[in-house]
């Protein structure tokens, strides 16, 4: 299945699913571009098989267009790692 392919399933599953339906295009797009490249990586030997990932691990949505992602919240443990190299701090 080619790029252009799997972008065009991804528009189409966006246009089934009222849930995905509040997303932009162009963000269903660039989900279809990220599992082409992990399944791309995979092929040349380079990584193991794409998989499934639960929404709790999707961290980041990007909008090409506009140029800004909407991120998580969560921290994601810079200071643990800063206290643990440096001592109590």
């Amino acid at each position: 299945m080619s790029k252009n392919e799997l972008r065009q399933l991804a528009l189409d599953l966006r246009k089934k699913n009222p849930e995905f339906q509040l997303l932009y295009s162009q963000v269903a797009q660039q989900v279809a571009e990220r599992f082409y490249q992990a399944r791309e990586r995979f092929f040349d030997g380079l990584a193991n098989k794409p998989k499934k990932k639960k929404p709790h691990r999707y961290l980041s949505l990007v909008y090409p267009q506009s140029g800004w992602r909407l991120c998580d919240v969560r921290d994601v443990g810079l200071e643990k790692t800063k206290r643990g190299k440096h001592g109590s701090t």
